[in-house]
């Protein structure tokens, strides 16, 4: 099962260039589901059909696009110029391996650095190729609009439970929805199932609302990240790695209906699932956008902890996707169309 997250840590992939992740999640879930669609950014959908007559529509959707880069420039004298996709870490702008992905496919690797201006904060990023040329760098395949991802491989740490690796955000919920599409092609659901990885979250989370409009669930949940301060341990840390997926009661971008919230927090007690109560003050995830697709979806955050979200090392503990793969699929098996109206019952 690990294998699959280092394979999803260690593919390339930012907005609208998913392909390398949306190959994997292909060959991890397509023989699991009924069917597989797309919408029209590049989000897949694995859909497995419930037996009711009219199901309950139920989306669980996870971001298959990580922070990342693209070629801006090239100079004279041989190095690459970047902009970045996404909110990427400043701390992890300086002096780390990169690759840059070629129209070819071709993985060009370089080391990332940065100037600053006179108040410290970083001007332009660049990437030394080992070269001293224009000619050079394009003769090694590289063009204006390249993707530029770290390059750090995921491996397991000193406690074997944790890995660290990059862009875990969202491979980590990309490794759930995976993991629970396939303990659930055994079940008969009631309900109809999609597992979906969306396009391009990282840069406005739309493949969530594009896919939310084409598949048009009754409930969304977006199986996202958030960081943990590393540092803190005492109450106010909700994000603890180890310690149980968090449940999201607020973030920015959306507060849940209050009666499905209640039912996802009972649900995991009754079956015994770890987990956390968190919020965010700022941010948001897919649900955002989905939840207020047509007449609005009720929708709902379920999160994996995790340390140094968006550099280009983060940690995430297995117990905490253990924890959200259980979540995920008692929530298939249990809600219900008739759950779902008492929820609407305003």
């Amino acid at each position: 099962m690990m294998d699959l997250l280092k394979r999803l840590s260690n593919a390339d992939a930012v907005a609208a260039k998913e392909n390398e992740v949306r190959n994997i999640l292909k060959e991890e879930c397509s023989s699991y589901c009924d069917e597989v669609s797309y919408d029209h950014l590049g989000s897949v959908i694995f859909h497995k059909k419930g037996t009711d007559s009219d199901p309950l529509k139920i989306m669980f959707s996870a971001h298959m696009d990580e922070v990342g880069f693209l070629v801006r420039h090239i100079s004279d004298i041989g190095f690459v110029y970047l902009i970045a996709l996404g909110g990427v870490l400043d701390k992890s702008k300086e002096m780390q391996k990169v690759r840059i992905t070629t129209c070819t496919g071709e993985k060009i690797t370089g080391i990332l650095n940065v100037t600053k201006n006179e108040h410290g904060a970083v001007k332009d990023m660049y990437v030394d190729l080992g070269v001293d040329s224009r000619e050079e760098v394009e003769n090694l395949g590289v063009e204006i609009g390249n993707m530029v991802c770290f390059a750090s491989e995921c491996i397991q740490m000193n406690n074997e439970k944790v890995y660290a690796g990059k862009a875990m955000d969202d491979r980590s919920g990309c490794y759930v929805i995976s993991e629970a599409l396939k303990r659930l092609s055994k079940e008969s659901l009631r309900s109809d199932v999609y597992m979906c990885g969306s396009s391009s979250e990282e840069v406005g989370v739309r493949g969530g609302k594009t896919a939310t409009y084409q598949i048009n669930p009754d409930i969304v949940f977006a199986i996202d990240v958030a960081n943990n301060p590393e540092l803190v341990k005492n109450y106010t840390n909700h994000r603890l790695i180890g310690k149980g997926c968090m449940i999201v009661h607020y973030d920015k971008t959306m507060a849940p209906n209050e009666k499905l919230l209640s039912f996802v927090k009972e649900t995991a007690r009754i079956h015994g699932i770890s987990y956390q109560c968190d919020m965010f003050s700022g941010g948001g995830t897919d649900a955002g956008n989905a939840h207020l697709s047509r007449n609005g979806k009720l929708a709902l955050v379920i999160g994996i902890p995790l340390r140094y979200c968006h550099g280009a090392w983060s940690l995430v503990h297995e117990d905490d996707l253990e924890s959200a793969i259980a979540l995920v699929c008692e929530l298939a098996k249990t809600l219900t169309k008739e759950k779902y109206k008492e929820f609407i019952s305003f």
